[in-house]
This record gives C-alpha cells, structure tokens and sequence, in this order.
C-alpha cells in the first residue's frame, strides 16, 4: 500500500524533475528506503532466543522468549557444527515432507503472480472513443484497494489459524478462492466488473502460504535446522520462478487476457491444494516427525548434558533458569 501511494506521489510531484522520470525516481527513492530498512534490519530482527543479538530485548524477556519455546518442545536455532549441519541437510533431502512442502509452497507463490499484473490490465482500460479510463495517478492508486484486502485477511484468516490450530483449513480455503478467481479471469468474462472484482478477490488468497509455513513450524518443532533450509530453498526457488516463469506465460504481448498465465496460475492453485492433503496424509501416517523430527526416536541425552545446558543458560541470562531438553 506504502508504495502504490509513493508511486503516485511521485509521479504528480517529481515526474521530469531534474530530468528523470516518475519511475526513475520511484528506482531512487525505493532503493534508499531498502537499503536503510536493510541495515537496521541487523539491530531489531530479534532471530532465536538462544542466540538473539537485538538491542531491545532484556535479558529477562530472552529467558521468556527461550523457556516459552521448550514448553511447546520446540527446539529452538542454535549454532551448530557443520557435521551436525550436513546431517540435518541429507536428513532433510531424504524426507518425502520436503518435497510435498516445496511443491506445496512453490505453486502457493507462483499462483499469486495472477495479481501483479493489475496495474496493466487499469492502464489498458479505455472508454468508448478509446481514450484512456483511468489517470496514470489513478492507476497506482487503485489497487490500494487489493492491498487493502490482503491485510485485512491476512490477519483475519491467519489469527484463525493460530487460534485453532487450522493450518490445512485455512490453506486450502485460501487456495480455493485462488482457484476459483484464477478459473474466472482465465475465461476472461466480457465484463469490466467482473473481471476487476476477482482480480480484487485474488489479493485475499496470500494467507495460503503464510499458514502453510506455520504448519511447517508445528510439524518439524523438533528440526529447527530443517526449518530454516526448507524456507531458505522455497523462498530462493520463487523468486527464481518469479524471473523466468512471467518469460513465457505472461508475456506483455499477452496483457491483458494472459492466455497462458491464468490458467497456470488455477493450475498451481489445484496443485497446491494437492499437495496440502498430501501432506496432511503424511504426517498422519508418521505422527513420530513432530515428537521426533526426522530421526523417528529422541536422541538420547545424559543428565550431565542436562545439567550442562542449564548452567549455559544462567551463565547467559544472569540467574537461575530452567532449561526442558
């Protein structure tokens, strides 16, 4: 929303200015901001509680935030050795859930590319005697509107979920208004309202993914390392999709009916959902990955071990603390 109000301003205030285009100056303005929100990243990103370097979190609330985690038998990120890493990794590539997760959220990510090209689609719109129906200024702003919406169910959907524990529900809900939105605008009905309404409707589908990695949370509570490498590879994978796949299935020349990019976009959506059940399916048949995580049984520990990560943990956090292993 923050950047659709900000192209607009700048093209009505800085379009030509010193010689450079409103997009030019959107390129400058948005790259400050980036880089500044980039480094300050490294001072207030509060990370994992064991190993948490922000400034604003006491010593007292990292103790909270530590023993919170063990009460849920979450195990917490920690540094680890790169034998222990490597071990983790292979466990991680051999797991059949890996690969539902990947698929899962891939086709979640791809899908939702349905909604980027709105902007074209209002800037093509035309009245009878052709000239253009929306301003250049208009144009960035309508689809505050979208935005708006995503917010809005974003949280409402995603506060469902953590208060029920609804991560397949509230996934496959989404994606099947992504699927059926999608449907609607790949048969491109002769109707402007219609077809900006579900364009409107795709934008309330991204709590699909953002359930989706909650999930992923709950079932691999015991493979914080596991965790961290699954997202780290679906988040790098979308963007490379993200580069390549709008090469061919939404081409400009295709604005704005995306004869190929619609239906591919249901296509993931139907996938997506797919993948959801299996992996509801799989889980149910190995209950021992949340307890256990990928080993299948809890890796044996001595009371010295125990007792050692305790007096860690009062060593770091100043007074007596509680430790569950």
């Amino acid at each position: 929303m923050f950047l659709g109000i900000l192209q607009a301003a700048l093209y009505k205030n800085l379009n030509g200015h010193a010689g450079l285009a409103g997009w030019q100056w959107l390129f400058i303005v948005s790259g400050l901001i980036t880089i500044a929100w980039g480094f300050l990243g490294l001072l207030i990103v509060p990370d994992s509680p064991s190993n948490t370097r922000a400034l604003w979190l006491t010593l007292d609330e990292r103790k909270l935030a530590y023993d919170r985690v063990a009460a849920q038998n979450i195990a917490p990120a920690e540094f680890v050795s790169k034998s222990h890493l490597w071990t983790r990794i292979k466990a991680t590539v051999r797991s059949p859930l890996s690969w539902l997760f990947t698929a899962a959220y891939l086709q979640f990510a791809w899908s939702q590319r349905a909604n980027s090209y709105f902007l074209l689609y209002l800037k093509g719109l035309t009245r009878a005697d052709g000239s253009k129906l929306y301003s250049t200024y208009k144009v960035n702003l309508l689809p505050l509107g979208g935005y708006a919406l995503s917010i809005v169910f974003n949280i409402g959907l995603n506060a469902i979920s953590d208060r029920f524990r609804w991560r397949l529900q509230i996934s496959v809900l989404a994606a099947t208004i992504q699927l059926v939105a999608c449907s609607v605008l790949s048969a491109w009905p002769n109707s402007t309202p219609t077809i900006m309404t579900f364009y409107y409707i795709t934008f309330t589908t991204a709590a699909w993914g953002y359930a989706l990695i909650a999930w992923l949370a709950e079932i691999l509570r015991r493979e914080p390392e596991s965790r961290a490498l699954l997202i780290g590879v679906v988040v790098t994978l979308t963007y490379v999709g993200h580069a390549t796949i709008p090469l061919r299935a939404w081409r400009v020349s295709d604005a704005p009916r995306y004869p190929i990019g619609f239906p591919l976009a249901t296509a993931f959506a139907a996938g997506g959902i797919v993948n959801l059940f299996a992996i509801w399916w799989y889980v149910r048949r190995h209950p021992e990955l949340v307890e256990h995580g990928f080993g299948g049984v809890p890796d044996e520990i001595e009371e010295g071990e125990v007792d050692g990560k305790a007096a860690e943990a009062d060593e770091e956090f100043g007074h007596d603390s509680k430790v569950r292993v």
